[in-house]
Parts: structure tokens; C-alpha cells; sequence
């Protein structure tokens, strides 16, 4: 068992336990009339995009839980690497959209946190790898 790449698993559960059931709540709170035309196309275009991330956090978790617990993976260094390497980009795409959203976003970096749970996510992956 691979304690390490067993937590950079558990982080994306529990994100995406949050994502999935938690946030998708909160989405509906900003969801347009049904006839609002365009605004609703968007906004249903947002909350697929939205699950999207959950479906990505989920594979995550398995893809982290299989090197951690099974003999599956056959290079699971590299395999590590590779997931660190996506937490990472996610991360650092995370960021530079903060940066280039423009003024008042920097007292917002820790309240839109999520860059640091993909750079962790990521440490632990290379740690464990």
C-alpha cells in the first residue's frame, strides 16, 4: 500500500463529494427562468461544465485509489507523475485566471483556494510516486 498516493486520493474524494452534491446545490441558486433563452443555454452550459470537474475529481480518486491499493499499474511512478503533473497544470491555470481576472480579485486568492488543493494534491502525488 502506497500511504501517500492513498491521500492525494482521499482529497479529490472528499472535493468532489463537495463539488458534486454541495456546489451543484449552490449552482441552482443562480440559475436563470426556464424562458430566459441564452441566459439559461449558458447557465446550463456553466453547470455541465461544472460536473465536469466532478467527474474529473472522481476519476482522480480512482485512478490514485487503484495505485495505492492494487499491483494494476504496472510504471506507477510515472503514473503519479502524470497525475501530478495535471493537479499542477490545474493549478497554475487556477491562478493565472485569478491574476488576469483583474482588480479586486487579490483578496480573493485564498477564498478561491482551489489552486492550493491542486498543488497539494499534486506534492503528494510526486511524493508518493
Amino acid at each position: 500500500m502506497n500511504l501517500l498516493a492513498a491521500l492525494a486520493g482521499g482529497l479529490p474524494l472528499l472535493a468532489f463529494g463537495a463539488h458534486a452534491f454541495v456546489g451543484a446545490n449552490e449552482f441552482r441558486y443562480f440559475a436563470p427562468t426556464v424562458s430566459s433563452g441564452p441566459p439559461r443555454t449558458k447557465w446550463l452550459q456553466a453547470l455541465a461544465g461544472w460536473h465536469w470537474v466532478s467527474v474529473d475529481l472522481l476519476a482522480a480518486t480512482v485512478l490514485l485509489f487503484v495505485v495505492a491499493f492494487t499491483d494494476l499499474v504496472p510504471h506507477e511512478p510515472t503514473a503519479l507523475l502524470l497525475l501530478a503533473g495535471y493537479f499542477a497544470l490545474v493549478g497554475v491555470t487556477w491562478l493565472v485566471t485569478l491574476v488576469v481576472s483583474g482588480r479586486g480579485v487579490k483578496r480573493r486568492y485564498l477564498v478561491l483556494g482551489q489552486w492550493l488543493f491542486c498543488f497539494v494534491v499534486a506534492g503528494l502525488a510526486v511524493a508518493a510516486a
